[in-house]
């Protein structure tokens, strides 16, 4: 049976994503010299684009994803100034999916397995992704929720980012910290998840 927050995502139209992803004053201090590098809707067609994504238009909507929204910044600081550990960007997505099934089919099939299995591969020219390991985020989050730490290798070095997907119903939120060297920004990134999270609850009911 569902619950009531579940029901109360099948009323959640194409609309209603934008005003879930956090917002620029729903980021940590760290980030607020960030500036927005790319913010709206995110599209199969989009998705499909996108170096990991491994899938056609086509695909991802048997998948069950209808659409998306994203908001990612990225750091203001000159690339000379930079240091190891420097963070380097932030991003929160709200999936819709056809049902919680599929989320949770999106977050074992295609983010884990698919994102695990791309490991030596390259990305785009000269990106590399080195590795990738699971997070365990049991408990963590109101439904079920994954994680991954991943190691790319770039003309510029070793790039690190912190990944969470999390279920609320027929909602995908996903939460991403990018950094330089190999950095763990799990803390960071399980804080803005927890706060997307919320986020989604209260457009969800209506109270936000």
């Amino acid at each position: 049976m569902q619950d009531a927050l579940t029901r109360a995502t099948y009323s959640i139209a194409d609309t209603d994503l934008q005003w879930m992803a956090l917002a620029k004053q729903h980021l940590p201090q760290d980030f607020s010299e960030f500036e927005v590098v790319r913010e709206g809707e995110l599209t199969n067609e989009s998705m499909a684009d996108f170096p990991l994504s491994g899938h056609t238009a086509e695909e991802l909507r048997a998948l069950g994803r209808i659409t998306g929204f994203q908001r990612e910044w990225v750091t203001t600081i000159e690339e000379s100034m930079l240091q190891n550990g420097s963070d380097l960007a932030v991003a929160t997505v709200v999936h819709l999916m056809d049902s919680p099934d599929a989320v949770s089919n999106w977050m074992t099939e295609v983010f884990l397995e698919e994102f695990k299995a791309k490991v030596g591969e390259d990305l785009g020219p000269e990106h590399r992704l080195v590795s990738v390991d699971e997070i365990v985020l049991e408990g963590k989050f109101h439904d079920e929720a994954v994680g991954v730490r991943a190691m790319q290798q770039g003309p510029k070095g070793l790039v690190s980012s912190s990944v969470l997907d999390f279920r609320l119903g027929r909602l995908l939120g996903v939460v991403y910290v990018v950094s330089s060297g190999d950095q763990n920004r799990l803390e960071v990134a399980e804080a803005l998840g927890k706060k997307l999270e919320r986020h989604m609850v209260a457009v969800a009911v209506g109270s936000a």
